[in-house]
């Protein structure tokens, strides 16, 4: 049993690569202090890739969508886009997120003030996907 699970957390790290600590964050139009927590490369079943930036905004608790639904396109434009882009990954998905505290990936955190939103990349372009 033990070798099967091995062999199971050697395959999820061949399906997704974290990069954390990345300095840099993204001026917003919103004016939130960003701080990336991490980015994730993720292998989608069907051979895609898609490219996951997790900020954290400490101050989102006293925000609402209305506040910081234009950062969304312009991180994914000015910063999401050009970073990848010097990496040589060029994903299929671009998914952003902010957190109002850092919040492992796949854990349910009830009392997180949290929006996500996901944009499709059409020939260098972000398009906003309905999430």
């Amino acid at each position: 049993m033990l070798r099967f699970a091995n062999i199971g957390f050697v395959a999820l790290l061949a399906v997704a690569t974290t990069v954390r600590g990345q300095e840099g964050a993204p001026t917003v139009p919103s004016g939130l202090d960003l701080t990336l927590f991490e980015l994730i490369l993720e292998n989608q079943p069907d051979g895609q890739v898609w490219a996951r930036y997790r900020f954290v905004a400490p101050d989102l608790q006293q925000s609402d969508f209305d506040r910081v639904s234009g950062d969304f396109p312009e991180i994914c434009a000015s910063y999401a886009l050009p970073e990848l882009d010097a990496r040589g990954t060029h994903p299929a998905m671009i998914v952003l997120s902010y957190a109002d505290r850092p919040i492992p990936f796949g854990e349910a955190a009830p009392e997180a003030v949290q929006f996500v939103e996901s944009f499709r990349v059409d020939q260098g372009a972000c398009i906003w996907e309905v999430y």
